[in-house]
């Protein structure tokens, strides 16, 4: 993967939870007598707070305080992330506080060149990220004119980004006019949004004739510009002339489908394509014979003699066509959504794909033990200990095995949760950094036996592992070249924050006071005043991204923050 360019991995959706805190005073007894009385009082915020909240807020407050001594892109996190939290409580002071996040952005200095952990766009690209999100709420929070002048100190992607959300915004409001002239703007982006372009040609209504095919025609020429770049997907060229060829001339649309099937057809390879939904799936040999699938149900009602003589030419997408006549439109059918997916034409099991069939035959093995789990809890427990240590494709399958049977039998039979607990512990520490994540959950299974020394204990391991992983992450060879706020040690101590809160109320803040890192200090000490400050001591924010850059590439995966 070194040197290539990786897709943004932000996360477009991020949910903040309104509260509105405000009551009203009771009003006095006599309203008449006085005026003032009559009028509702509202009590501030901080009254209606419960003492974990206080608590919480104290904490955001000071990590709040703290950001400002930070690097630049540690303070826009921090920043952001406590902006998330104030959502909940005090929205003018989540305003406030995700723009002061987007100013902070930009002080994070330009990646080196080739430096392929933090290049635009990539997953380590925490400057898009944090802009993308605040910018986003924005926009669905009827802040578009407020948005608008921002974007010239965005990064590329998220201009792109979020000029794509505002055209879908402005349709939705229907100022097609606005929306039409936001589109234009990204006229020759390689993330021209298809979806958005057909939307708005419909929408634009038959008496707009010139403006539907001036949509339409931009739409068909960034695809031209881009063809070799382009993918398949539910925002692309195809699905763009599946929503927007009825409302078009005839001759405009099959100039469309002709050009999309023969830049599929210049494009032939040994990959398979998948397409798969609630209403079934369907594996095809290349990605001309995807398009076809996709495309010949439309092409048939405008030349009906053309798609025929196509279909003679395939005869496999002529029998996905008989089960699903529609092509795509009979795979989504009232399913919300449908997955692509693109293999190695190969069949032969080499490296690792034989890797991959080795881990899923100990997937099954693991999963057959935990069936017996609620019959013979012994027996699977025994099982469990004969499963490997390692060989995991997510991590340690014995570790696994033994942590489910814990879960599954701390009720019917503790003295089997408390011995899989136990002979887990016996071994953590043979635990490879990708297994260690595994350990994230022991102390919370001892409570739940009611072993309040035993989850001590266990988070003394959590702990431990978290100092291990930190330690990998610097390891001065080859050091975690990504954001900090991702590193893999950075959420386990996270994760220990959280179950620390599980055993004493106390010990969240000792922990985070000791640790040596101010900058994962002030993380962890937003993560649990977050916490904290929802209400119900269950963290809720937005998803972050865990993220290794290294010599050999990047690995990158999404938690619940």
């Amino acid at each position: 993967m070194k040197g290539s360019a990786f897709s943004l991995l932000i996360c477009s959706t991020i949910t903040l939870l309104f509260g509105c805190l405000w009551c009203q005073a009771a009003p006095a007894k006599n309203d008449a007598a006085d005026p003032a009385a009559a009028t509702p009082k509202r009590e501030s915020p901080k009254s209606q707070l419960t003492p974990e909240q206080e608590r919480g807020l104290r904490l955001l407050k000071s990590a709040e305080a703290e950001a400002a001594s930070l690097e630049p892109d540690m303070r826009a996190f921090v920043l952001s992330r406590v902006a998330n939290a104030y959502g909940r409580i005090d929205q003018r002071k989540a305003d406030k506080l995700a723009l002061d996040a987007f100013t902070a952005t930009q002080a994070i200095p330009e990646p080196a060149e080739g430096d392929y952990c933090a290049a635009v766009g990539s997953a380590g690209d925490i400057k898009s990220w944090i802009q993308q999100g605040v910018l986003y709420e924005m926009v669905h929070k009827d802040k578009a004119d407020e948005v608008e002048p921002l974007l010239p100190q965005a990064t590329a992607p998220v201009r792109d980004q979020i000029t794509s959300e505002l055209v879908r915004y402005y349709e939705s409001k229907k100022d097609l006019s606005r929306a039409e002239s936001l589109l234009s703007q990204l006229a020759d982006s390689e993330r021209y949004p298809f979806g958005a372009a057909a939307d708005l040609v419909t929408a634009l209504g038959p008496e707009q004739s010139g403006e539907r095919m001036t949509v339409f025609n931009q739409a068909l020429n960034n695809y031209e510009q881009h063809a070799k770049q382009s993918s398949f997907g539910g925002d692309d060229i195809g699905t763009f002339i599946e929503g927007a060829w009825k409302d078009v001339p005839p001759a405009l649309a099959l100039e469309a489908i002709g050009k999309v099937l023969e830049a599929a057809k210049d494009q032939q390879s040994d990959s398979r394509y998948s397409m798969t939904s609630a209403k079934g799936s369907v594996v095809l040999n290349s990605g001309y014979d995807l398009r076809l699938f996709q495309l010949l149900p439309i092409l048939e009602e405008l030349d009906k003699a053309k798609a025929e003589a196509l279909l003679r030419e395939r005869s496999e997408v002529a029998e996905q066509l008989r089960t699903y006549p529609k092509g795509m439109q009979s795979l989504q059918g009232g399913s919300p959504s449908v997955s692509f997916g693109v293999t190695d034409g190969s069949h032969s099991l080499t490296g690792p794909a034989a890797q991959q069939q080795v881990e899923a035959q100990l997937q099954d093995r693991v999963q057959e033990i935990l069936k017996k789990t609620d019959t013979e809890p012994a027996g699977a427990l025994a099982s469990a200990l004969g499963l490997p240590v390692h060989g995991g494709f997510q991590g340690s399958p014995r570790a696994s095995a033994l942590l489910q049977i814990a879960e599954k039998t701390t009720k019917k039979k503790p003295s089997v949760s408390k011995s899989a607990l136990d002979e887990f512990s016996g071994f953590q520490e043979q635990l490879t950094p990708k297994e260690i994540p595994d350990v994230a959950r022991l102390p919370e299974l001892y409570l739940r036996l009611g072993d309040v020394e035993g989850a001590k204990k266990a988070l003394k391991i959590l702990l431990s592992a978290a100092g291990k992983l930190y330690d990998l992450d610097l390891d001065q060879d080859d050091p975690n070249r990504s954001f900090k706020g991702a590193w893999p040690s950075t959420d386990l101590w996270r994760k220990s924050v959280q179950q620390a809160a599980k055993i004493s109320s106390s010990l969240p803040e000792e922990i985070i006071s000791e640790l040596q890192d101010p900058e994962i200090a002030a993380f962890e000490k937003v993560a649990y005043g977050s916490a904290l400050a929802g209400g119900s001591g269950v963290n809720v924010d937005a998803p972050i991204l865990i993220s290794e850059c290294r010599k050999n590439g990047v690995a990158s995966y999404r938690v619940s923050f």
